[in-house]
């Protein structure tokens, strides 16, 4: 699922402080005070994030190209062989009717919605017009959006993301998007997991058969038509509600490693089939 991560929430940052309640907030330094930031605070958004208005053209472009690519993604399915590997204990989680954290890799971004749909998913999408597409497309496979991006958006996507969790919805980060570095967790997925109290869950698939952008920044994986599609599940990840600061790095490289050994686990099995 396309997806963003909220590396400016982190910013200054001061880890596993809590409010009256007892509740996980986020520190942030501004103009040299110290302000909380936790589910129930309002963000104020800058003008320079109010988008232009779009024109006819575009417009245009948003209705159609999401209606070429999710029935595109459909036929494409169709003709897929999927292979689930390592999803008992997402399917526990499913089956106690509690939300979950997917972890994207950006590299995932395109078939993910096709392959979790009609699950109901709160996706974190960038807040720009290409966002718009994404933003249908979800919709379309009967998951929703949150919008906001490292650069637009960013806490306000992550506390409506942190409410929506709470409320007993699932989540999709990409933590390496929108722009990289590739296969690197930020710190979004972290602060998401800290404040709602629920797990991470790597999410990963590859294609026998497959393309790779190797040019693109995200190595994106395209699997070919009529092809085996091996599906990757993590064990959850549970993040605590407070954190010093080098135990919210360690927290992050716990992740980084989960999601790195869930790709590879995935890559491991596709290989296995290939030589059977």
């Amino acid at each position: 699922m396309s997806g963003v991560s909220d590396s400016e929430a982190m910013s200054q940052k001061k880890v596993g402080s809590s409010d009256n309640s007892g509740k996980a907030s986020l520190s942030k330094d501004s103009a040299n005070q110290t302000r909380q930031i936790g589910p129930g605070d309002s963000v104020q958004l800058n003008a320079s994030e109010k988008p232009a208005a779009p024109t006819f053209k575009q417009k245009l472009k948003v209705w159609f190209l999401p209606i070429i690519v999710v029935n595109l993604q459909r036929l494409w399915g169709l003709t897929w062989r999927r292979i689930d590997i390592g999803r008992q204990s997402f399917d526990e989680i499913r089956k106690e009717g509690a939300a979950w954290i997917y972890g994207i890799w950006h590299t995932n971004v395109l078939f993910s919605p096709y392959l979790n749909r009609g699950l109901k998913a709160n996706v974190m999408i960038s807040d720009s017009r290409d966002g718009e597409m994404i933003t249908k497309v979800v919709k379309k496979f009967g998951n929703f959006a949150i919008r906001g991006s490292t650069s637009k958006g960013g806490m306000r996507a992550l506390k409506n993301c942190v409410s929506a969790l709470k409320k007993g919805q699932p989540a999709a980060i990409t933590p390496d998007g929108p722009r990289g570095p590739a296969f690197q967790v930020q710190d979004g997925i972290i602060v998401a997991a800290m404040m709602s109290g629920r797990p991470i869950i790597p999410f990963h698939y590859e294609g026998v058969r497959q393309w790779i952008a190797e040019k693109a920044w995200d190595k994106h994986r395209v699997p070919k038509p009529f092809t085996r599609v091996v599906v990757s599940y993590g064990e959850p990840i549970f993040v605590p509600s407070r954190l010093s600061e080098e135990q919210f790095a360690a927290q992050r490289d716990i992740v980084q490693t989960a999601m790195m050994q869930n790709m590879e686990k995935c890559q491991k099995h596709i290989a296995e089939l290939v030589r059977k």
